[in-house]
């Protein structure tokens, strides 16, 4: 059933109305993948953040009269409050009360497919809760004037809530660090092998999903939602040189992303950070789309991998509203194409760049000796063969494969 919410934004001196309008429509395409119909919005200006309720008191108290009115089931507040904030706020308005991380992290909870995922989300949802038994439970036998020095039976079920908490967060990290050893594995096969690899990143809701189905005709949910993708998926691409490469799809980036959820999905963003070229697909009908790409770039800085930044992908050409910002991005320095999946637009101009991106970082060399199956099934599988040559003692296989693999089949033919 869709509830109902009221929805407080918060606005300071520092604040421009174009950034206050973007942080509305922001917070509130979350609430709309989670299905929360903002029944009112309540801008509200605060010098100083209350450490009690973090809006004013008052203002809490006028607010929650317009909760009333509105018959809203849920107070909304696009910021970041502490477990005494909200205990206070539910208080004064007698309705659950979500902050921006509580809606982060149930969309998270509800988009979260793969083990991995929702062992991630469990975790970070459990940590998230930890702080803020206190006080959730009505202690009755306080209220009834029970013994004193004794503990009622709500400060007994607090405790045992978080005992069982704390329990399965280690439990939960423990499954996590077994499937990060399956990982590190994966990647060393990964390293070995020859095929090229390149990942979308970019801002959530940008069309990465849709940009890797169209191209590889994988079957992987794209919705007009904010975090409808949390897993990395990967598939194989053709090429029209008749290379096969990798194009891995990631969750979105966004602002103000809670810390623990960033930890949460760094082992998956790794996976596709490990690729040989990054991508930034960047929609262009958003009107923050210049500063969604900046978020993106700053991101992928603060995982020291600027340097595997090779194309920017503009997509959703068919909704362009801000050309001012369109130009600003064209001009950032980074090679670009034009595209929109809808119209089916610029898509092989897009499979172009990327032969052009792996053409550069493949070499060809010739194999010559005398080599056995698996080796022989390993080329054809990942590499470019170019031309092949028999001769009495020998055969040799001219093969395009990335710069890295060349020293692993001269140590493979030498040993």
């Amino acid at each position: 059933m869709e509830r109902k919410a009221l929805l407080i934004t918060i606005q300071n001196s520092k604040d421009n109305p174009r950034e206050l309008y973007n942080k509305e429509m922001e917070i509130r395409a979350l609430l709309n993948t989670l299905d929360v119909n903002v029944a009112f919005h309540l801008p509200l200006g605060i010098k100083e953040e209350n450490p009690n309720t973090y809006i004013g008191p008052g203002q809490a108290e006028e607010a929650a009269k317009i909760a009333s009115e509105m018959g809203t089931d849920t107070l909304v507040i696009n910021a970041f409050i502490s477990p005494r904030q909200q205990k206070n706020l539910e208080k004064i308005f007698r309705i659950p009360v979500m902050d921006r991380e509580a809606v982060i992290l149930n969309i998270f909870s509800e988009n979260a497919h793969s083990k991995e995922a929702m062992l991630q989300i469990e975790k970070a949802n459990a940590e998230y809760l930890r702080p803020r038994l206190i006080g959730r439970i009505v202690n009755l036998e306080q209220q009834r004037g029970g013994v004193r020095g004794s503990k009622g039976s709500g400060e007994r079920l607090i405790e045992l809530d978080r005992r069982r908490l704390e329990k399965r967060i280690t439990e939960l990290e423990k499954e996590l660090k077994d499937i990060e050893k399956i990982r590190k594995t994966q990647k060393k096969d990964r390293i070995k092998s020859s095929i090229f690899s390149f990942a979308l990143l970019g801002y959530t809701n940008a069309g990465k999903s849709s940009i890797l189905n169209a191209l590889t005709g994988a079957n992987v949910l794209a919705e007009d939602k904010l975090f409808a993708t949390l897993d990395t998926t990967t598939r194989k691409l053709r090429l029209k040189n008749g290379e096969y490469v990798l194009l891995s799809d990631t969750v979105g980036f966004i602002e103000d992303l809670p810390h623990r959820l960033i930890s949460a999905f760094s082992s998956t963003l790794s996976e596709a950070l490990d690729a040989n070229a990054l991508i930034i697909v960047q929609d262009l009908e958003s009107p923050k789309s210049y500063d969604n790409f900046i978020t993106t770039v700053n991101t992928i800085k603060e995982l020291n991998a600027e340097d595997r930044i090779k194309l920017l992908v503009l997509n959703k050409a068919d909704k362009e509203a801000d050309n001012f910002n369109t130009i600003r991005l064209k001009n950032y320095g980074i090679p670009y194409v034009v595209t929109s999946v809808k119209e089916n637009y610029g898509l092989d101009e897009l499979m172009e760049k990327l032969e052009e991106i792996a053409d550069e970082n493949r070499t060809e060399i010739v194999l010559k000796g005398s080599l056995d199956g698996l080796l022989f099934s390993q080329i054809r599988k990942e590499d470019h063969i170019v031309s092949t040559k028999y001769t009495d003692d020998a055969l040799y296989i001219k093969i395009k494969t990335k710069k890295a693999s060349v020293a692993y089949y001269e140590s493979l033919l030498n040993r």
